[in-house]
This record gives C-alpha cells, sequence and structure tokens, in this order.
C-alpha cells in the first residue's frame, strides 16, 4: 500500500503518516494539492493531511472531503510546537522567519515581538531544507523540535507558539468508496 503526505521528512504531517498509515510506503510530496492530486488520481491508495490546526481548517483538504472526493478513513491529533533554526555561521540579526502559512499564523506573536517578517512556505520543513541548502544572513525557519542534526541547523528558540498548547488534527483519506472507516 502507498500513502501520500506532505513532506520533507520529518514534518508534522510525516510524522502523522507515520502512525496513521501505519505499514505503507511513504510518498512524501511538496504541497498539499499534488498529496489530493496523487489520492484521486489512484497513484496512491491512502493520503494523510492536516485537516485543522490552532491556526484554522486546512481549505483544500476540508473541500475534498465536503466535496465527496475523499473519504476520512482515521483521525490523529498531534500536539504541536515550532523551534527557530538558523543556519550555524548566521550570527546577522534576525530579520525573517520561513515556514507554513499555518506556522506563521501560530507563531505570530513571535513574528511581532521580534518584529520580523514571515516568508510562506509549502511545509515547515521546505524552510528548513531550504535555509539548510541556501543559507540567508538573518533569517531562521520555524519547524518541528528535533531536527536539528537532520538539516545542519541550529536551534536558536524553542516554543515560538508561546506558553499555550497547539494541536493539528491529521486524517487518513482514502478514495470514497474503498472501504471501512477506522474512526
Amino acid at each position: 500500500m502507498r500513502a501520500a503526505c506532505l513532506g520533507p521528512e520529518g514534518s508534522f504531517t510525516h510524522r502523522a503518516a507515520l502512525v496513521l498509515a501505519d505499514g505503507a510506503e511513504l510518498v512524501l510530496m511538496d504541497s498539499i494539492e499534488a498529496v489530493l492530486d496523487a489520492l484521486e488520481a489512484g497513484r496512491v491508495e491512502i493520503a494523510v493531511a492536516a485537516i485543522d490546526s490552532a491556526a484554522g481548517p486546512v481549505a483544500a483538504v476540508q473541500a475534498a472531503v465536503d466535496e465527496g472526493r475523499a473519504e476520512i478513513a482515521a483521525r490523529l491529533a498531534l500536539p504541536v510546537s515550532f523551534n527557530l533554526y538558523r543556519s550555524p555561521d548566521d550570527d546577522a540579526a534576525l530579520t525573517g522567519v520561513f515556514g507554513h502559512e499555518k506556522a506563521l499564523a501560530q507563531i505570530a506573536g513571535f513574528l511581532s515581538q521580534h518584529r520580523l517578517r514571515g516568508e510562506a512556505m509549502t511545509s515547515n520543513t521546505a524552510g528548513l531544507a531550504r535555509l539548510r541548502d541556501h543559507p540567508q544572513p538573518g533569517w531562521g525557519a520555524a519547524g518541528p523540535p528535533g531536527l536539528e542534526s537532520v538539516y545542519r541547523l541550529v536551534v536558536t528558540h524553542t516554543q515560538l507558539e508561546g506558553a499555550h498548547a497547539n494541536e493539528t488534527h491529521f486524517v487518513c483519506l482514502r478514495r470514497p468508496g474503498a472501504g471501512p472507516s477506522r474512526t
């Protein structure tokens, strides 16, 4: 069985897919639209995607369910927290943060407090990869904890979302009529 999910490896969605699609071959994709397209076209049997977060619903996923293009087979809620990663040799004053649009919304207080710009990426780990592959002085990336060695970056701040706990709801999707639900 093949399962599409938003990557790269280490993303919150990848972590949810390890649970929801246990045993499936994971196909990491660059965008939620690509994940949904792979499911609808039958290139994968299931897809794992965020459907709701502290920053609100994920419109494309909710639309696929509401319009009957996908059915929810299982659900999982995961706590999410964001670290700020920087290039190891970057000692410039922080001016901006790469992150998924939902992450940037969840860390808006941190961005405002430090007067930082945010630049939306297709996933948080895509922001980490960009920072690793194309270091930009004064820029950091918001991402899940524990990825400093994977992306060869350093953590300079933790819990960017503040003291309140955030949770993202993930779903395992299948094509309509594909079998019994595990919700």
